[in-house]
């Protein structure tokens, strides 16, 4: 399909990048789909959910190496979706962090599909300390719209290695300005739109926090 679209008016001329289907079409084709179905069906927006959930996936893996590190998905939702998401397409170790989190229905799930290495926290992440993994690996932290402030993060749990964010109610609080970055040795890694995302908000940032600076 293709991903642009030339449009005119008053004899000007603009590129439109259109969306792409390439996440939904990589579910709908898994051998994990039943499991993970369950938990995505139920939404306002499924494709819009299943997107957002598989572009932390799918942009994370160009950069870093995910069975290597254990994950923190923060206000991950009350059916835990990029967590799961991740479990099922990692060996990494996964805790999705969230108040909201429907305990009953994803114990249930987990016992169904006999998940393993995923983990539920029914709290807001300020209220938690940091969940006993596999201690020979370093974690990591997506906040997939999670309306959350990234300095509180930090402050938080300040020993990550990478960090995703995707922007979309409150961007001045889901970025790192470039004066807490400079202070805290934090480096932005990526910063764009992802068209495969079906949602009118599509930005994304990776960052990595520089230990050596």
């Amino acid at each position: 399909m293709d991903s642009q679209q030339l449009c005119t008016y008053n004899s000007q001329t603009a590129i439109i990048q259109l969306p792409r289907f390439d996440y939904i079409n990589w579910m709908l084709k898994r051998s994990c789909y039943e499991e993970l179905n369950e938990l995505f069906r139920d939404c306002d927006s499924p494709a819009k959910e299943i997107s957002e959930s598989y572009s932390a996936f799918h942009q994370l893996k160009k950069i870093c190496r995910l069975d290597q590190l254990n994950w923190l998905h923060i206000g991950d939702g009350s059916r835990a979706r990029t967590a799961a998401l991740f479990t099922f397409l990692t060996k990494s170790s996964n805790v999705s962090i969230d108040p909201n989190i429907r305990n009953d229905i994803i114990t249930d799930w987990i016992t169904k599909w006999g998940v393993k290495n995923f983990y539920i926290r029914q709290n807001k992440f300020e209220d938690i300390s940091l969940p006993d993994l596999n201690n020979d690996k370093e974690y990591a932290i997506t906040c997939v719209h999670a309306h959350v402030n990234l300095e509180e993060v930090d402050k938080k749990f300040p020993n990550w290695k990478y960090l995703y964010t995707s922007i979309c109610c409150y961007p001045s609080k889901q970025k790192f300005s470039k004066e807490y970055m400079k202070e805290n040795n934090i480096i932005q890694i990526v910063n764009k739109l992802d068209m495969n995302i079906l949602s009118e908000r599509r930005e994304f940032v990776i960052y990595k926090k520089n230990y050596d600076m």
